[in-house]
């Protein structure tokens, strides 16, 4: 009897190290159709800095067919330089006080994250370290995203404080106008396979 449970054993055990084949790597990249926008208030008026130049790659995990079923990794990279606003001055004065020429880029790369489906939309928590003017700081993002085939859109929102990242809050005409410290960046990736 032990002889034919142990034989059983060997026959089955290349099956159970084989992985599910229904389970795979789903990468997507961002397009040139997606956008950040960054903005505040100030002591004169609103203000929103924005840029369509990022790049981004986001890996599911997906079991049937497309649907997915965890998130595996987030990476976004944006340069500085490419937030633009219709206010010459606040711009340049965004991108000095964030020290864009000693640090040019803005990254995000998750360390976990978790994938709840509702209906065809997906509510992704991404946790991980985000680098602003060399201050990294774990923070947790979320997004809805609708999966289209071979796109997916992801939008959301995040409030934060410039001082969190040591960026002093910019301020125009020898101080007489200054923006406030909490800022809300709002984002939609359009990712392609």
């Amino acid at each position: 009897m032990n002889t034919i449970k142990l034989l059983l054993i060997i026959i089955s055990l290349p099956f159970l190290l084989i992985p599910d084949a229904q389970s795979q790597s789903l990468t997507y990249t961002s397009t040139d159709d997606s956008y950040i926008i960054v903005s505040g208030t100030s002591t004169l008026q609103d203000w929103e800095l924005r840029s369509e130049t990022l790049m981004s790659e986001v890996v599911f995990r997906s079991g049937n067919g497309d649907d997915i079923e965890s998130l595996e990794s987030v990476t976004l990279t944006l340069e500085k330089t490419s937030l633009e606003s219709d206010q010459s001055r606040l711009q340049r004065s965004a991108h000095s006080e964030m020290d864009a020429g000693n640090h040019p880029q803005i990254t995000f790369r998750s360390s976990d994250g978790t994938v709840q489906r509702n209906g065809a939309e997906y509510n992704i928590t991404a946790t991980g370290d985000l680098t602003i003017s060399g201050v990294t700081r774990q923070v947790s993002v979320e997004a809805t995203c609708v999966n289209a085939g071979d796109e997916m859109v992801c939008t959301g929102t995040r409030d934060m404080k410039m001082t969190d990242y040591g960026i002093d809050p910019p301020t125009l005409m020898l101080g007489t106008i200054r923006t406030h410290d909490d800022i809300s960046v709002e984002f939609r990736i359009i990712y392609s396979q």
